[in-house]
């Protein structure tokens, strides 16, 4: 197994800095959730990791060199992943003040919008004289700059400034409102979440990487089955040991619980799994 072990990228050992779970490493991640991510320079499964993986796969000896590969990049990709989830979490979380924001902005654009024409050539002339000129305490400065403007420029000017600014407020409205991710919708409960409330950034990232996986294995003939309507405890003892190489709390804790009777049962959480293979003889 040693002679296939790979790694993204090829970066000078201590170059960098990194973060750990388990003994797979990629970049660390900043404090700062709005930081850029980049790609990790670096991320390694131990021999004896990928090997209990291949072995709880059921990949045969001469497809686990080609399954490793597969693994190490897609363990790579979950790292950057979960970063993005974060991420989305964070600016979930801001929603609220947003919506406020959005529904201002609405408002304040009906009102410029249904201004008379003085009106609007008035807030327009106003707007270019701060552009230029910033702001002033003396009116007969203020009467100045503003009869320039007229001089230099036309009352038509001043209306298509007015537009401008209409239409920089319906952008703020259309910014404050876009969301992240999509809000819970009757019948489309989230694989392997138990809120029945909302959706989560984790969890669709989770499920994209179960997805992948499934598809490496298929790739590499292995015996591990993943399907939608039947969450095995091969694939609970399988995800159990990828758990070690991916970031913290990447895998829900619930993935791993015995489903009550008043609990939804585990083949259900991943009756949303699109796999493309399945597709194809469905």
């Amino acid at each position: 197994m040693a002679g296939y072990v790979t790694s993204i990228s090829s970066a000078k050992q201590g170059s960098g800095r990194c973060m750990s779970n388990g003994n797979g490493l990629a970049e660390e991640a900043s404090p700062n959730s709005f930081e850029p991510i980049r790609d990790p320079f670096r991320f390694e499964i131990p021999a004896a990791g990928l090997e209990l993986l291949a072995g709880l796969a059921g990949v045969p000896a001469h497809y686990r060199p080609t399954f490793a590969n597969s693994i190490i990049e897609l363990f790579a990709r979950a790292h950057r992943w979960h970063l993005i989830a974060n991420r989305s979490v964070e600016m979930n979380a801001a929603a609220g003040e947003l919506r406020r924001v959005a529904k201002s902005a609405r408002k304040l654009k009906k009102c410029i919008d249904e201004l008379s024409k003085n009106a609007r050539v008035t807030l327009g002339l106003y707007a270019i004289r701060l552009d230029q000129s910033g702001e002033t305490h003396s009116h007969e400065a203020l009467r100045d700059q503003i009869e320039d403007i007229l001089r230099r420029q036309g009352a038509g000017q001043a209306v298509q400034k007015a537009a401008d600014l209409s239409w920089v407020v319906d952008r703020i409205a259309s910014a404050a409102s876009t969301g992240t991710w999509p809000k819970y919708k009757n019948g489309n409960l989230p694989a392997w979440n138990g809120d029945r409330n909302h959706a989560t950034p984790h969890i669709d990232t989770f499920n994209r990487f179960v997805i992948e996986v499934g598809e490496v294995i298929r790739q590499c003939h292995g015996r591990l089955d993943i399907e939608q309507d039947n969450v095995s405890e091969e694939l609970k003892a399988f995800l159990k040991a990828a758990s070690t190489h991916l970031p913290r709390e990447f895998v829900p804790a619930h993935v791993f619980l015995t489903p009550t009777e008043s609990d939804r049962t585990a083949g259900s959480r991943l009756r949303r799994f699109a796999f493309p293979w399945q597709k194809k003889h469905s």
